[in-house]
């Protein structure tokens, strides 16, 4: 093909528009694990153009104090379209005038890595052979500084079924789903929560087939409060489910009052914008009433399988508002986590999945 046909069909060739980018939440927080540091967050990017876009590639890049680049992270299409490492984001179509949330992947860094300077670079493609469109962010993530004093909200050892790590369901809340639109959710709530479960010595949750909430090891074991506060919401009187039953409401019901999904619970306000929730109690558990002060430590119901759970756990989450506001990381103070060959060393800070803690 003659240089200036080319040039004149380039020329005239469509320009992708740039889609925007923002993070969720705006102030990304540092999440201090005992070997590790965290990024938990999404990245949400939107178009006003009149084609869908494919994320075709997305690229993090760590600076230093004095602007120097360090380390580097990416993901791309080398290799199968099955097994490229891009295939590990679900869904990677920004639609029409519409929006895409990413689950930060890039969310594991080692301890002494500084994080305060991050480069975020995605590249979307408008169609298999369209052009290309780049967008590029910056984000300043700062440490988390906990106000609150908190304890475990169970004594003895518990099994932390799934906590909030990048694969946990607690961390894929996708804020353009139909729930989330329905009732004007614009944040993940539950971003650091944590199922905690009792289990034996084989990790087994219930005796024999826990066909009820009896037979299963934690149910009704008694629920602490985590730190000082006040109450200010809670339920008691939902029915405990049975395990492979459907939950005692309706979706029509659902769609009216999204509690209905915590089952029994309990929430308290620490002060300073530290507030923790408790969900899935026991049936005719709880202890407190709306305006109770309590002090860490204090039994305020049972653990449960009531609202939307399908096993005997209770649902722990630190939030920044009392209802569907922000998670905050929850660091607990004089925990041990079971190594395999003894326990670790006490230390303040978060549990995640997998962990048997103390």
């Amino acid at each position: 093909m003659r240089s200036w046909l080319l040039t004149l069909l380039l020329a005239a060739a469509p320009l992708a528009a740039a889609p925007t980018a923002t993070t969720l939440p705006a102030q990304p927080l540092i999440e201090r694990m005992r070997d590790a540091q965290h990024l938990n967050f999404d990245l949400v990017f939107a178009s006003d153009g009149d084609q869908a876009l494919e994320l075709t590639g997305l690229e993090v890049t760590l600076f230093d104090r004095q602007g120097r680049f360090f380390s580097q992270r990416r993901l791309d299409r080398n290799g199968d379209p099955t097994t490229m490492s891009l295939a590990t984001l679900p869904n990677r179509t920004l639609p029409a005038k519409g929006r895409l949330v990413v689950f930060n992947p890039f969310a594991s860094f080692g301890p002494d890595q500084w994080l305060g300077d991050l480069r975020y670079v995605a590249t979307f493609r408008a169609g298999e052979d369209g052009p290309e469109s780049r967008v590029e962010l910056r984000v300043a993530p700062r440490a988390f500084e906990p106000k609150t004093v908190l304890r475990l909200p169970l004594d003895g050892e518990v099994f932390v079924h799934d906590g909030h790590d990048l694969l946990a369901h607690h961390r894929r809340l996708d804020i353009t789903g139909g729930m989330t639109t329905h009732f004007g959710i614009t944040s993940n709530f539950m971003r650091y929560a944590h199922d905690f479960t009792i289990a034996d010595a084989q990790g087994r949750l219930f005796r024999s087939d826990g066909a009820t909430p009896e037979d299963w090891y934690g149910y009704g074991a008694p629920v602490h409060a985590t730190g000082d506060g006040v109450v200010v919401a809670m339920r008691d009187g939902m029915r405990d489910n049975r395990k492979g039953g459907p939950p005692p409401f309706e979706q029509d019901a659902i769609m009216k009052d999204l509690t209905l999904f915590l089952g029994n619970y309990v929430v308290i306000d620490h002060g300073d914008g530290e507030y923790s929730l408790f969900a899935h109690l026991k049936q005719g558990s709880v202890r407190v009433r709306d305006g109770q002060r309590v002090r860490s430590g204090d039994v305020i119901g049972g653990m449960g399988m009531s609202g939307d759970a399908f096993l005997v756990h209770l649902h722990y989450q630190l939030q920044s508002g009392p209802r569907w506001e922000e998670g905050l990381p929850a660091y607990f103070t004089n925990v041990r986590i079971r190594t395999g060959a003894d326990w670790s060393a006490p230390f303040t800070g978060p549990v995640d999945s997998g962990d048997v803690a103390r």
